[in-house]
């Protein structure tokens, strides 16, 4: 009975609210409490992250639910920041080889042969480096059946006879712009 009386008087004071006195300084917290509950929070955050970070539409390029989505064994023209204190712009133009989907984390695998040497560079695709994407050609005269087109490297003469075509028109293009320009 005496512990049912002290308990109760325990509980009874618990359901108050305690007011600290003036002369502390009771900190504010630090983050809001999450306003969705029972989900991935880690999912929110990456959704949050991909949202801020596609300015330019690059995740329906590479979504899998569009069906004019790059695809494996198209040819892209990637242009990226290479110093940010610089400033200098890069371009490379290859193949797709490999598509990579992992949220924030997705990236693409490009190859061309520059000089008769097999050059690859992946690229992230929600890098703040990365400037633009272009898409010049897609697979229409071949039809890919695999996703990952590693055996590429072994046979250089089945896809990249295009990209020298594809450059030297796109460098006639720059190049008819700038007289264009120049003239005026």
């Amino acid at each position: 009975m005496f512990l049912r009386k002290h308990f109760s008087a325990l509980f009874a004071q618990s359901s108050q609210s305690y007011t600290p006195p003036p002369s502390v300084i009771v900190p504010s917290p630090q983050y809001p409490a999450p306003v969705v509950k029972k989900h991935n929070l880690i999912q929110l955050i990456t959704d949050e992250q991909i949202r801020r970070l596609n300015t330019d539409g690059r995740t329906l390029l590479f979504s899998r639910k569009n069906p004019d989505r790059v695809r494996p064994g198209s040819i892209l023209l990637v242009e990226n920041v290479t110093s940010l204190s610089k400033g200098t712009i890069s371009t490379f133009m290859g193949v797709v080889i490999a598509i990579r989907r992992k949220g924030i984390d997705t990236n693409f695998t490009l190859r061309n042969i520059v000089m008769k040497v097999g050059v690859e560079q992946r690229f992230s695709l929600y890098s703040p480096m990365l400037k633009s994407i272009k898409v010049l050609q897609r697979p229409t005269k071949m039809k890919f059946r695999r996703a990952k087109l590693y055996y590429l490297r072994d046979q250089p003469e089945k896809v990249f006879q295009p990209l020298q075509a594809l450059r030297k028109q796109e460098q006639s293009e720059k190049v008819a712009l700038a007289d264009a320009k120049a003239q005026k």
